[in-house]
């Protein structure tokens, strides 16, 4: 089935964020074509949208390759991400999570907890149900602020660190069980309208999180 540009566009997102290409590798688009089973305009289009977005950037004599982050950026990229996930787990607990909202971050606790204690390595099986449970949790309680420019934001910061591989391989398995019982405790917060005992936690969750993956970096 052919994908649609925005499907492409998307797609191509993923593969960038999850490693498949390195920092600084030339986007091909006659590979990519191939690849998709699509015209290279689409792919054109898609490489535009996914510079756009800043994880690719472009050169007039070489076209499109990934973009690279030092450390800076990545210590930068948590640190604004702190402060916005801190801020929209204030808003969830004053405002009161909805119950879809609750149910969705609370599934995902469970499941995460599930795996981490049956598993005694981080497999690549593992790390994608972490990743997607991860990642429903925050968006359960990003989403609840209704605020889509904090929507945007966090849609910039969240991609920089990911695209610095391997994406998780520098938390050890006793880190994702400590960051799951954090989760927990912040959605306690959030359902019990402690709101700036949920904003605390959530900055010292994703900091803590960001100090783990920096030294993995070496520069």
């Amino acid at each position: 089935m052919k994908l649609s540009t925005k499907e492409l566009t998307e797609s191509l997102r993923e593969l960038i964020l999850k490693g498949e290409f390195t920092s600084g590798e030339h986007m091909r688009e006659i590979a990519l074509a191939e690849r998709f089973q699509v015209s290279r305009t689409p792919i054109r289009v898609a490489l535009a949208a996914n510079a756009k977005d800043g994880l690719l950037k472009y050169s007039r004599n070489r076209g499109y390759s990934v973009r690279s982050f030092d450390k800076r950026d990545i210590i930068d990229a948590f640190e604004m991400r702190s402060m916005l996930e801190g801020v929209a787990s204030r808003v969830a607990a004053e405002q009161g999570m909805r119950l879809d909202a609750e149910q969705q971050a609370r599934r995902a606790c469970d499941v995460n907890d599930s795996l981490l204690l049956q598993n005694c390595e981080i497999d690549e099986a593992s790390i994608e149900i972490w990743r997607e449970q991860n990642q429903l949790f925050h968006s359960a309680i990003l989403n609840q602020s209704g605020n889509r420019f904090m929507h945007e934001m966090m849609r910039i910061v969240q991609q920089i660190p990911a695209v610095y591989p391997p994406i998780i391989a520098p938390y050890r398995l006793q880190d994702l069980r400590l960051y799951n019982a954090q989760h927990r405790k912040i959605l306690d917060c959030i359902i019990k309208r402690q709101g700036m005992r949920a904003e605390a936690l959530m900055r010292e969750h994703i900091t803590g999180a960001g100090d783990i993956f920096c030294e993995a970096k070496p520069n």
